[in-house]
């Protein structure tokens, strides 16, 4: 499912880490020719997709995606 906004995004994906964050798998890909990211935050149930071309959400993606595998490493230890 593709979310809106970049707010709705980022909170269900961290309520989606929170659930179980061993299961939780992040991707990011980069559409040279329509100058667009995707981003895509999985646990094999729900899917969550965002897809931006603002140049102010990179700084945002940087934090989000920082944060996230900060959360993810720190639960499996």
């Amino acid at each position: 499912m593709y979310l809106k906004t970049w707010k709705e995004f980022e909170t269900a994906s961290y309520n989606l880490l929170l659930k179980d964050p061993t299961k939780v798998r992040c991707t990011m890909k980069y559409c040279h020719s329509e100058s667009t990211v995707l981003l895509k935050v999985t646990d094999d149930i729900s899917c969550l997709q965002f897809k931006t071309s603002d140049i102010q959400n990179v700084k945002k993606i940087e934090v989000f995606y920082a944060t996230i595998m900060k959360q993810i490493t720190s639960n499996e230890l």
